[in-house]
């Protein structure tokens, strides 16, 4: 099927269109639940918050439901997206059956993963929308029961230390699957303390037996999630039974701990009951009324940094970043990084199957989001903190240990260590193919968010749009 011709400028008239849909909420429809082919059809403008406020009734939901109420799929598929679930499912791009997109010509396409689209299906995760505009996706869904089943376990030592009790918390050295729990997640409160949490589902009847404690956590007043789970560290381990949606949705009120920093009474009792309701406020507008101060602030003096790497390497991670950082709490979410048919922008270490460590399999190796979103301690110390320079350093850690780093975060990534970190073959193959060069921006400076001026990421990407236009005539 075919479209008329896109404008020159499509780029800016996409860019207002998708700003005003976020901020209207419209164009955002979940177009079909499949239950018999366990499948969601859904416009890209979809929030998790509003596709699991439909499925989970059903007692259905996709296979990772990330975190955050305001998540869009379009942004999950564009971008990448986890959850607790992601041992077991991989990331969310692992969960797609389908995608249907409109091309630089105007014409619309269904890529799938075995069709003549197969190409632009595994390109377009971590793509930042610069291939084609998604206009729905097919993606899978999974069968659950009312209840998450969650065990808070707290532990001591080094970093290294509770980094292992952190993979055998969801990977058994024994490899046992039945030992393997539906959902993962990992706080690492301090250099020496951490709380490991895992959960199974669980049905309301199991829930409601007598003597099981439930906690319905999304109440307006109740603790945040990060301070609840921090209580094991003086109760000991504990567990609880919470709604299934309400522990999908459990960092929302907080933002994680970032409400701490924006609001930082918001978690008194007496706020809580009060005005809890109004949290958390929507990102969208967050970014809109960000003046120059508070972008400068968030460059140099706060960390907004997710990190991708193999399980075997976390331990060096959080000896990294304690000593270059020092951010607490630290969040850790393990995902599987399939061995797929083609090499996508991330990957898995080569030759992996034949070394296989701890949580791998032959078909996936075991990789960790280290979650770092916080002031770190020099800044909250009053003492000098160097945050471009801070960040730097990291990438060239990730870049050295096969790591890669989310493209919302804040970056000082050159154009060139960018194509070291991510494998550029098959998107610049698709770029060309599809005809994105020239009417949808690079990669790279879509999400530069370094100090790069809007000037320079302009005139880089004319020319390399000219380059391409050259080539191809």
């Amino acid at each position: 099927m075919a479209l008329c011709a896109l404008p020159e400028n499509l780029t800016l008239l996409l860019a207002c269109v998708m700003l005003i849909t976020n901020v209207l909420g419209i164009s955002s429809n979940i177009l079909e639940i499949d239950e018999e082919k366990m499948i969601a059809r859904v416009e890209p403008l979809v929030t998790m918050g509003q596709l699991s406020r439909v499925t989970v009734p059903m007692n259905l939901a996709l296979a990772v439901v990330s975190e955050l109420d305001d998540l869009t799929i379009g942004g999950l598929i564009n971008g990448y997206g986890i959850e607790g679930s992601s041992h077991i499912y991989g990331l969310f791009a692992d969960t797609l059956v389908s995608l249907e997109v409109v091309l630089a010509d105007g014409s619309v396409v269904k890529a799938t993963k075995d069709n003549e689209y197969s190409d632009l299906f595994y390109a377009i995760p971590w793509s930042q929308g610069t291939l084609g505009l998604l206009v729905s996706a097919e993606i899978k869904l999974i069968r659950i029961k009312e209840y998450m089943k969650l065990t808070y376990k707290p532990a001591r030592g080094n970093l290294s230390e509770l980094a292992q009790a952190y993979a055998d918390s969801f990977a058994p050295r024994d490899g046992d699957p039945a030992k393997v729990p539906d959902f993962v997640e990992s706080l690492i409160y301090t250099p020496t303390e951490g709380v490991f949490m895992t959960g199974m589902y669980a049905s309301k009847q199991e829930a409601t037996r007598k003597g099981n404690a439930i906690n319905s956590i999304g109440w307006w007043f109740k603790p945040w999630f990060f301070q609840h789970a921090e209580t094991a560290l003086t109760r000991g381990e504990f567990i609880e039974y919470i709604p299934t949606r309400e522990y999908y949705h459990r960092h929302t009120r907080c933002l994680f701990w970032e409400m701490k920093l924006i609001l930082p009474f918001g978690d008194q009792w007496w706020f809580r009951w009060l005005m809890g309701w109004s949290l958390p406020p929507k990102i969208s507008l967050l970014k809109i009324t960000q003046g120059e101060a508070i972008r400068n602030y968030y460059h140099d003096m706060h960390v907004i940094q997710d990190m991708l790497l193999p399980l075997h390497r976390v331990a060096d991670a959080l000896e990294f970043l304690h000593e270059e950082m020092e951010v607490y709490p630290i969040w850790l979410c393990p995902h599987r990084l399939f061995k797929l048919p083609v090499k996508t922008m991330v990957y898995p270490e080569p030759g992996f199957e034949n070394n296989l460590r701890q949580g791998d399999t032959n078909f996936a190796q075991m990789f960790t989001d280290i979650g770092v979103y916080y002031a770190p301690g020099p800044v909250l110390r009053g003492e000098v903190f160097d945050g471009a320079e801070a960040v730097h350093r990291l990438e060239e850690w990730l870049i050295r240990n096969h790591g890669f780093q989310p493209q919302y975060s804040v970056s000082e990534l050159s154009e060139k260590n960018f194509w070291r970190m991510f494998d550029a073959e098959l998107y610049e193959k698709c770029r060309v193919k599809y005809g994105a060069v020239g009417t949808f921006m690079d990669v790279y400076y879509k999400c530069k968010k370094g100090k790069k001026t809007e000037k320079e990421v302009l005139e880089a990407e004319a020319a390399i749009a000219e380059k391409a236009f050259a080539e191809t005539y």
